[in-house]
């Protein structure tokens, strides 16, 4: 009983050493590995040594893999892109095992002290998060060694070798019993580990360990469904691929298992480090096969996790009703709910824009920019439908919420417009030519764009409540958009100055992209008129009932809405 505790003592001292080690990384290297997976998307190749990297560095697949997910549902990359990056990611985690499988005992001492020691000397520094990485890297190694002095005295025992023995003659119970050590241990690299120190202490033998291996495999791609069961459809799609590969690889590799340990040790493989050496080369094989059919398999997941359903969005108005015009103040708050309906799509092309700046999925792009069809659609019968208000009905207080809708109203199709001009800019100019933003330069541009969202909401939050004596609040979010522009323009600027690369590559692009973006803020904080009364209406429908007989005129396609 005592050698069973111990032995569950280094199991978990393992377990703890793996994700002290991925916890720290990612502290240290968070957002740059982000970066570097992201960056990988543009290629097959790219993605699968991305993937490589990042999971040797954080020691989990899983990881890699959740990350990746979060791309694919932020709209930044295709399904397609992202899975050659899950590919490299189980490579990655099998080169690590291989690595931390030599033994090194005597290095765990120096890498316990030196860890704690850079972890004491400062804990919210990057050399307290550095020490971290090396106390996990520590921890493992005498896991490792603790493993293996715990299980010398069970070679001798009767009971550990017949249920070894048993779970060698049935490889699908092996592998069962393998992904549940996987998900318990919640990483396939611990798993790996622990069988690869079993078989090199005799008490399993290869017939065993190499099913066991299968198992981790497996067990790898369900801890990231599991991660990702409650996220979004696009996020699951990724995890979904990964165990389709898991599973295929298992079921491709069971019927070979008797062939395997031979053709290793013909390689130069040795019964302890069979399992480790099985676990780089069903990776590697999988990888390698399975790259050329990542398109297949994403149109797969894409079929079994569609998008969420939403009620079919009609082709135009939804609550123009006619019979509401000989009652202005219902056909205003008509009016009024279909203005509110612009303002979403237009936020939707601001995420869109967002993501065209940090990313380069140009069919993305596209479709963004053919939301400014549905903005125009709408425009247009809010404009008509105005003017057909019964002019002789307008109170001053309706005359006045008249103007109002119609301000917000050509605002916003115009705000439509130069989201559509800076989209396709960023198409032309960007993305076709996979270019970049600095980092900084990047996150300044999303942070206008946040920022802008926020005044879009307080705009139409203003509108719907009728508020006319919010002016100060209005302008008070201008003045706050152009001073943080004029900063960020300051910033570029110097940047350009140092001869940074991605800054001077992407510079016009940059500083139009500013432009428009402050061109956008001074349309949506445009206060309406205090005082302009029914003189005000009169006049804005007679420029209204004008353009109305020019919209229905027919018109090329070239026409302008305004």
């Amino acid at each position: 009983m005592q050698i069973l505790l111990s032995l569950m003592s280094g199991v978990a001292l393992l377990i703890w050493g793996t994700h002290v080690t991925r916890h720290g990384m990612l502290e240290v290297l968070g957002p740059r590995l982000r970066l570097v997976l992201a960056a990988g998307t543009a290629s097959p190749l790219r993605g699968f040594l991305a993937g490589l990297g990042v999971t040797a560095l954080i020691q989990s697949s899983s990881a890699t893999a959740l990350m990746t997910s979060a791309f694919v549902a932020g709209g930044l990359v295709s399904l397609p892109a992202a899975l050659p990056i899950v590919l490299g990611a189980d490579v990655g985690t099998s080169v690590m095992a291989r690595l931390l499988a030599v033994d090194i005992a005597w290095l765990s001492p120096l890498l316990l002290v030196a860890g704690i020691g850079l972890r004491l000397s400062g804990k919210a520094s990057v050399r307290g998060q550095a020490g971290e990485v090396v106390v996990g890297l520590g921890l493992i190694t005498l896991a490792l060694q603790l493993i293996r002095l715990y299980t010398a005295p069970l070679l001798h025992a009767d009971i550990v070798r017949a249920m070894f023995n048993a779970l060698g003659s049935d490889a699908l119970l092996a592998v069962v019993v393998g992904a549940l050590v996987t998900l318990l241990a919640y990483s396939s690299l611990a798993a790996v580990l622990l069988t690869a120190t079993l078989a090199m202490a005799g008490v399993i033998a290869p017939a065993t360990a190499l099913p066991l291996v299968l198992g981790a495999n497996l067990g790898s791609g369900l801890i990231a469904c599991l991660a990702n069961a409650g996220g979004a459809p696009a996020a699951r799609r990724v995890s979904l691929a990964n165990l389709l590969f898991r599973i295929l690889g298992v079921l491709a590799c069971l019927p070979l298992l008797d062939a395997v340990p031979s053709l290793l040790a013909r390689l130069g493989s040795q019964a302890g480090t069979m399992a480790i050496d099985f676990h780089l080369a069903f990776n590697l094989a999988l990888a390698a096969t399975l790259v050329w059919f990542v398109n297949p398999v994403a149109a797969l997941c894409m079929r079994w996790l569609p998008d969420a359903r939403h009620d079919a969005e009609p082709p135009g108005a939804r609550y123009l009703s006619q019979g509401d015009l000989q009652h202005p103040s219902v056909a205003l708050g008509n009016a009024a709910r279909e203005v509110v309906r612009i303002g979403d799509v237009i936020e939707e092309m601001l995420q869109g824009m967002k993501l065209a700046i940090a990313g380069n999925d140009r069919a993305l792009n596209a479709r963004c920019r053919a939301l400014d069809d549905r903005i125009d659609e709408l425009y247009s019968s809010v404009k008509l439908y105005l003017t057909d208000v019964a002019a002789t009905r307008l109170g001053e207080q309706d005359a006045a919420r008249w103007d109002d809708i119609m301000l917000v109203n050509i605002n916003l199709e115009y705000v439509g417009d130069i989201l559509e001009r800076v989209l396709l800019d960023l198409d032309q100019r960007k993305l076709s030519r996979n270019l970049r933003f600095s980092d900084a330069g990047s996150a300044e541009l999303l942070d206008l764009c946040d920022l802008l969202v926020a005044h879009l909401r307080t705009r139409l939050s203003l509108f719907v409540a009728n508020d006319r004596a919010a002016a100060a609040l209005l302008r008070d979010c201008a003045a706050e958009f152009q001073g943080r522009a004029e900063r960020f323009t300051a910033r570029h600027i110097a940047r350009v100055a140092q001869r940074l690369a991605p800054s001077v590559e992407t510079s016009a692009l940059h500083l139009d992209i500013l432009r428009e973006l402050s061109q956008m803020s001074a349309l949506l904080c445009a206060a309406p008129a205090v005082s302009l009364g029914s003189c005000g209406g009169s006049l804005l429908k007679k420029a209204a009932s004008h353009d109305r007989q020019f919209l229905t005129q027919p018109a090329s396609p070239a026409s302008s809405n305004h």
